[in-house]
């Protein structure tokens, strides 16, 4: 019995199809099944290249917050952002390579067992640029958006209802600008994001020191410059990611280079950001290289944890009615260089993905939040994982 409930689980982690395995229906089996649906899927990107590394699907249990790991579902080289789409049972990451600025980057789509973590490919996009590096989803899902930093290019990719994957964007916008840093020569798209209303592109460059801000035609997929079509930040700031308010009237972005964050009006009629105030991570006289990471905003609004990578930290601000933000706490991330985190669907449990330094391998960290008032403690729970970037939850 243990041999075949062995190899049953062997074939939903190698993604076979039922022609190739065995299916076991008996009172263990449908116990395993009942426990592994009470626990939270995510999917975890890694900076991973080569055999054996890749996507790697985890459970969290939602009483505990603790993590179990369901090992490397998917071999994709550099799959360092990844976003899933509960709705259909999705899943979309990037292949973060052609950062020569030569060659292209790709996409994989894929269908995911929400019981096992187990993935079957649903197509591979080339992503419209080199260095795909963040990808943002319409609400019907049948549109996936790039962000390429190798060149600078923001990317729509057709979804077919199926889930599968066009094999070229229907629409490419190019950046242009740079800025007075040295790893600003060119445009580097870092983030894309849909605005609440779902007829405008957001995308931070980390190059030019933009915002810049694209019209989203849902029936044709393409995207076409905004009337006003940027938002210009300091020079050297390097914006990276930029998230909305739920109310869809305010957005929060998150500066790499000036390690800030920037609180925007926004106006949805026109596609327009108007800056209400920005926020130091790090005290005036900070002496050591800034570096903000990752950025969220809780689904009530009320607060908004922005990743430190100068100080590995998570910090924790309180959201006012008017965007501005007022810094309640601040916490050990758990590891080295937090690359990203994401809030748990039922606002419970946040997890980090700690980078690692140079000698360490890098790990997940967990911590409880207290929706209350914002605040997180680590719960000591965790993983050991190699490079991880980001994480994406199933139950959003």
């Amino acid at each position: 019995m243990k041999a075949k409930l062995w190899a049953t689980a062997l074939c939903g982690m190698a993604g076979w199809t039922l022609a190739g395995c065995a299916t076991v229906s008996t009172p263990q089996a449908q116990t395993h099944q009942a426990q592994t649906q009470t626990q939270t899927l995510a999917y975890v990107g890694t900076q991973g290249s080569g055999p054996g590394q890749g996507v790697v699907a985890v459970k969290l249990d939602p009483k505990s917050g603790a993590l179990s790991s369901l090992g490397v579902v998917a071999e994709v080289d550099r799959p360092t952002w990844v976003l899933a789409d509960p709705a259909h049972h999705r899943l979309f990451a990037v292949s973060e390579t052609g950062n020569d600025g030569v060659t292209h980057g790709t996409v994989s789509g894929f269908a995911y067992d929400p019981a096992t973590g187990a993935l079957t490919p649903r197509g591979k996009a080339d992503s419209g640029g080199g260095g795909p590096t963040h990808l943002a989803l319409s609400a019907d899902g049948r549109t996936l958006f790039v962000a390429n930093y190798g060149t600078g290019q923001v990317a729509a990719v057709p979804v077919a209802a199926d889930g599968t994957l066009a094999d070229q964007p229907a629409s490419v916008e190019t950046h242009l600008g740079s800025g007075p840093h040295k790893r600003q020569k060119g445009p580097h798209a870092h983030g894309v994001t849909l605005d609440p209303s779902g007829r405008w592109v957001l995308s931070p460059d980390l190059g030019a020191d933009k915002v810049f801000v694209y019209r989203f035609d849902a029936a044709k997929h393409t995207l076409s410059p905004a009337p006003e079509p940027f938002a210009t930040l300091p020079p050297a700031s390097g914006p990276r990611h930029i998230v909305f308010a739920p109310d869809g009237r305010h957005a929060f972005l998150v500066t790499e280079m000036g390690g800030s964050i920037v609180s925007f009006a926004w106006d949805a009629r026109q596609g327009r950001l108007t800056q209400v105030a920005a926020v130091s991570l790090d005290p005036a006289d900070f002496a050591g290289t800034r570096s903000g990471s990752e950025i969220a905003v809780s689904r009530d609004g009320r607060f908004l944890y922005a990743g430190n990578r100068a100080t590995n930290r998570v910090q924790v601000y309180a959201v006012r009615r008017d965007a501005t933000l007022t810094a309640i706490d601040k916490v050990d991330s758990g590891g080295q260089v937090p690359w990203g985190l994401s809030l748990s669907g039922d606002g419970k449990w946040m997890v980090v993905t700690n980078q690692g330094g140079a000698q360490g391998s890098g790990n997940l960290a967990v911590f409880a939040v207290d929706r209350a008032s914002g605040r997180l403690t680590a719960t000591g729970g965790g993983l050991e994982l190699a490079k991880p970037t980001s994480i994406s939850f199933t139950d959003r």
